[in-house]
């Protein structure tokens, strides 16, 4: 897949016909797989390619100056997407076509610069200066031009609609188990810090990490994990928070991870953290001791949700 970004390009440089997957896509639901399925099948269709046009923010918060932390970063997007077998992603500035009329950026954006013949988009999909464009008024500019438009249907969850806001605020109330079946688990991609060593030292040994900027952070507490450390995958024990037992009052919030099974130092090491479920809330323990039996119990939980047994 090729990848253009147009933070840092002056232009795009596909040169050939394509269906355009278009949306903002944020966490990737199965929504969004939908739009990227169909666009790969139209692409299939036609023999031309596939590509995807997004934005590096969350384009409504962005107009509207607001702060809306994403569930994906771009790197977490554009790693996903790479997966589905797209040919072109184009990243762009919500400022470049914020004041565009619709006819405008079909024009410009999707017929001059990404050579768009077939559009694939969600039901909901909107574009052009105040997002006063939908998928049906798309459809039209693209039949005017002899082309076409695959527009996905809604999913719903528990009878609410399949969003990246439902999706980020799963997340935030600490319901990741919920979108699993739905879209990828919440993760975190982060560099492994160095801590107290208090963990090695009591003999449940853990990474320390901080959630990127920008990114939905999950309510405090201990959750059920899956590490990734290279090629291989290792259950783990996750709390997001304050470590009041450890740390007091001069606690900063930090993600500390027990892996399951794995020795050795991840120092300075890029690990990723996929959350599947949520145990307890986070709580000061009397004593070290006390904190150690605790993460014990969590971890056999956590054998237990893998169908790890004990060995004897």
């Amino acid at each position: 897949m090729t990848v253009y970004d147009l933070k840092t390009m002056q232009r795009c440089e596909i040169s050939e016909n394509t269906v355009v997957a278009l949306g903002t896509f944020d966490g990737c639901h199965s929504g969004h797989l939908a739009v990227f399925m169909a666009a790969l099948d139209e692409a299939k269709k036609r023999r031309i390619k596939s590509a995807v046009y997004t934005f590096d923010e969350i384009p409504r918060a962005k107009i509207e100056g607001k702060s809306v932390p994403c569930v994906f970063t771009l790197d977490e997007k554009i790693r996903f997407i790479r997966k589905t077998g797209i040919d072109y992603i184009v990243i762009d500035k919500i400022e470049n076509v914020r004041n565009m009329s619709g006819e405008e950026f079909f024009e410009k954006i999707l017929r001059n610069s990404l050579h768009a013949v077939c559009a694939s988009c969600g039901f909901n999909y909107r574009f052009g200066k105040n997002a006063s464009w939908n998928s049906n008024d798309l459809a039209n500019f693209f039949e005017k031009a002899g082309g076409s438009v695959r527009i996905s249907d809604e999913i719903t969850v528990s009878g609410r609609p399949l969003s990246s806001t439902l999706i980020r605020e799963m997340t935030e109330n600490g319901e990741v188990e919920k979108i699993l079946g739905f879209a990828p688990p919440y993760s975190i991609y982060a560099k492994v810090l160095h801590g107290k060593t208090l963990g090695r030292t009591i003999g449940v040994p853990t990474i320390n990490q901080k959630i990127p900027d920008g990114k939905a952070i999950p309510m405090r507490g201990v959750y059920i994990t899956e590490c990734e450390i290279g090629e291989d995958v290792y259950p783990s024990v996750t709390n997001v928070g304050m470590r009041p037992t450890t740390d007091g009052e001069n606690a900063s919030e930090n993600v500390e991870t027990h892996i399951i099974g794995y020795e050795g130092n991840l120092y300075s090491s890029f690990v990723r953290v996929n959350f599947y479920k949520f145990l307890r809330n986070e709580k000061k323990f009397g004593s070290v001791e006390d904190l150690k039996k605790q993460i014990l119990l969590d971890e056999k939980c956590a054998k237990e949700y893998f169908g790890i047994a004990d060995k004897q």
